[in-house]
């Protein structure tokens, strides 16, 4: 635990030069404590920390980039493993190994706390879109639920037929839905906007029935 703490206090110092530092946690109390050692050292070395609570890697990215910021930072604790997602501003996924070393103590930088950043990613990705997709059952982050009802769609608690099923990875990234037999994965920096995108798109009318 110590030698993990240090390790994300380091890099937190090293992703102050990047600029503001977008910063959140999921699945456990360590990972939360981890993603703090990690503001802790981007502030101590001089940089702007916005720790939201945002529940996913995909989350995260966007406020980096909705927001200007130079970085986001996203730790994923299943049972003991702690997995650790990094984007830029544009997000893009980051390597650590080449990031700039620390830059020499000075000024505190500052840490500030950003609520409710499912809903505003939702309400943003979802915009003033309305769709007549219908019924649709979700798996995947909150967001996607909040987005799609925000369009029109119903969402319900398990799939029925004649409805479509949306389903996010794990983290928010990629979408693929499926409807009517047909599996169809939409592009977009994030199943948000890749659901966004696909309930802009024309749906096929039949060439006789009611309309």
């Amino acid at each position: 635990m110590l030698c993990e703490g240090r390790k994300l206090f380091e890099l937190g110092a090293r992703l102050a030069r990047l600029g503001t530092l977008a910063v959140g946690s999921a699945g456990g109390e360590r990972a939360k404590l981890l993603a703090r050692a990690a503001g802790c050292g981007a502030a101590l070395a001089g940089g702007e920390v916005c720790f939201h609570d945002g529940t996913c890697a995909a989350c995260g990215a966007w406020l980096a980039g909705y927001y200007g910021f130079g970085a986001a930072l996203f730790l994923r604790q299943e049972g003991e493993e702690i997995r650790l997602f990094l984007h830029d501003g544009a997000g893009k996924a980051i390597d650590p190994a080449p990031l700039p070393a620390a830059g020499s103590a000075g000024a505190p930088g500052s840490w500030d706390l950003l609520a409710g950043a499912d809903c505003a990613w939702a309400a943003n990705r979802a915009g003033d879109r309305l769709t007549r997709g219908g019924v649709a059952y979700v798996r995947g982050p909150a967001a996607l639920t909040m987005a799609l009802e925000r369009m029109g769609w119903t969402v319900t608690r398990q799939p029925l037929p004649g409805g479509a099923v949306f389903t996010a990875d794990g983290e928010g990234f990629a979408l693929t839905v499926e409807r009517g037999g047909a599996v169809s994965h939409p592009a977009g920096a994030d199943a948000l906007e890749a659901a966004a995108g696909y309930g802009e798109e024309p749906r096929a009318i039949p060439a006789f029935g009611p309309r």
